[in-house]
């Protein structure tokens, strides 16, 4: 085995909708891997409004809790900042 044949790492995708806001907030990464994002799906492609990349899941986990209780507008400020 020289490495090369390694299973590539199972990629974990989720959604949730925030229950205060309506927003619904998507996510994808790989477990122990930096590379996750997370934004907000608003039906439209090209306005995908990302809340986080290249971030760590924890990050992206605290950052959905953060979000559940805020408003909607609050949402799509910290998205374009």
């Amino acid at each position: 085995m020289d490495g090369s044949s390694r299973k590539p790492l199972a990629k974990v995708e989720g959604r949730r909708r925030l229950r205060m806001s309506g927003v619904t907030v998507a996510w994808r990464g790989t477990p122990n891997l930096d590379d996750w994002v997370a934004y907000i799906v608003n039906g439209t492609r090209s306005k995908k409004l990302i809340l986080a990349d290249h971030s760590s899941e924890r990050k992206v986990k605290s950052l959905l809790s953060r979000l559940q209780t805020l408003p909607r507008k609050q949402i799509e400020k910290l998205a374009k900042s």
